[in-house]
Order: structure tokens, then C-alpha cells, then sequence
């Protein structure tokens, strides 16, 4: 049984085996968590524009994109947790996943276990969230694709401007690379058009604009950009 001072986890599990993604989500969810699983990255990816999760938990031999390179993602454009639940048990295996990943687990995997760890984890993620600070900031909503200027005012965003604005919200008030940016798109930083990112960014300025906002969002030469969610309006 759950605690039941615990809040609800939404945990998405990335599994290609279909009768054991099925079994772990009933499981899962029988155990007090909500859970979804996805059979690819592409599903997955899907899945997280509309609902995202609070922890990722992902097999490493998927067909497509592997689960390495989703955790490598994820690590970039979110603050999610992330468990690697795979059969490769190799020490390398296991300190490349945890370059990305919180946990690594070896299948197979008591459910009990995996239960426990994920409420740990979860835990460990609400202790780490920063304090609000005095004052308002511009907050990108989870439960929506809205994006809040500190007046409450909302800029809704379309799947590429949402993000965008993830990767950048990550790393706030730093400068975020034009190629980190791409990839986060879903790009190949090798033959992304960064004209497109422009233009990308122009029309989310334009959309704040046409709301009476300016956003704090700028170009830094030679980098990329940097958004700094307590400055504008």
C-alpha cells in the first residue's frame, strides 16, 4: 500500500516489450502511481508533450532511439527523474547510464523494489525543487502548453515553442547553446537550419508582444540564447 501522505507520482515507463510494459503499468498503478508506458522515444516523446512526467523510467534496447540517448535528452530539456531498468548489467553499461540517469536497476526487478525506489526518488526530486522567490517570475505550466509572464498574463505554445522554452527553463539564466537548442527540438545539430530557430523565437517574441509583454529571452553572440524568467514583465 502507499502512503498515503505521499502525492501521486506520474511515472512513464519506456518499454518495447508489450506483455511486460503492460504488466509493470498495472502493476504500477495498482500500487498507487500513475502510470503510462510507451513502446519507443517517439511514443514516449509524444506522451510528454501532453502530460509530463515525474519520472522516466526506460530499457536501454528500445527499437529506434535507445534509452541512453532519451535519458540524455530528458537531462537536458527537463528537471524529471530518470531510472534505467534494463538487462544489460555491465559496469559500463551501468556508469553510462548513470551519467544521465538517478538509478540504474538490472531486470529483473521486484516491483516492490522498483516501488520503493521510485518513491524515494521522488522525495529526493520535491527536496531539490527550488524555493519561489519573493516577487513574480515567469513560469512555464506543467499542466499546460502555457507559458505565464509574473502579471498571470499566458502565452499558449505550439509542441516546438513548448520546447524551447523546457531546454531553456532548465537552464535558466544561463546561455544556452544554438545546438543544445536543436537537439532539444529533435534535430541533428549537424544539419539542423538554425534559420529555423530564429524564426522559432521571433514568433514567441511576436506572440508575447501581441499581449502587451516583453519576454526576457536574448541572444547571446556567439553562444546562443539566455532567458532569465525574473526580469520582463
Amino acid at each position: 500500500m502507499t502512503n498515503s501522505s505521499d502525492e501521486v507520482l506520474h511515472v512513464h515507463l519506456v518499454e518495447d516489450d508489450a506483455d511486460l510494459r503492460e504488466e509493470m503499468v498495472f502493476g504500477l498503478a495498482g500500487l498507487g502511481f500513475e502510470a503510462t508506458g510507451f513502446g519507443s522515444a517517439e511514443a514516449f516523446y509524444r506522451g510528454q508533450l501532453g502530460a509530463p512526467c515525474d519520472i522516466a523510467v526506460i530499457d536501454v534496447g528500445l527499437p529506434g532511439e535507445d534509452g541512453f540517448s532519451i535519458a540524455a535528452h530528458l537531462r537536458a530539456t527537463s528537471r524529471v527523474g530518470i531510472v534505467m531498468l534494463t538487462a544489460r548489467s555491465q559496469l559500463e553499461d551501468r556508469l553510462r547510464g548513470l551519467k544521465d540517469a538517478d538509478l540504474y536497476m538490472v531486470k529483473p526487478v521486484d516491483l516492490l523494489e522498483l516501488a520503493a525506489s521510485l518513491r524515494s526518488l521522488g522525495r529526493r526530486l520535491k527536496e531539490a525543487q527550488p524555493e519561489r522567490r519573493a516577487g513574480g517570475e515567469w513560469r512555464l505550466a506543467d499542466e499546460d502548453w502555457t507559458l505565464y509572464a509574473p502579471s498571470g498574463t499566458g502565452i499558449h505554445l505550439t509542441a516546438s515553442e513548448r520546447m524551447l522554452m523546457q531546454a531553456l527553463f532548465v537552464n535558466r539564466d544561463k546561455a544556452v547553446s544554438r545546438e543544445s537548442i536543436a537537439a532539444a527540438l529533435g534535430g541533428d545539430i549537424y544539419d539542423y537550419d538554425l534559420h529555423r530557430l530564429e524564426t522559432l523565437i521571433s514568433r514567441l517574441r511576436k506572440k508575447a508582444s501581441d499581449v502587451g509583454l516583453s519576454l526576457p529571452l536574448r541572444a547571446v553572440r556567439g553562444i546562443g540564447y539566455l532567458f532569465s524568467p525574473r526580469s520582463g514583465r
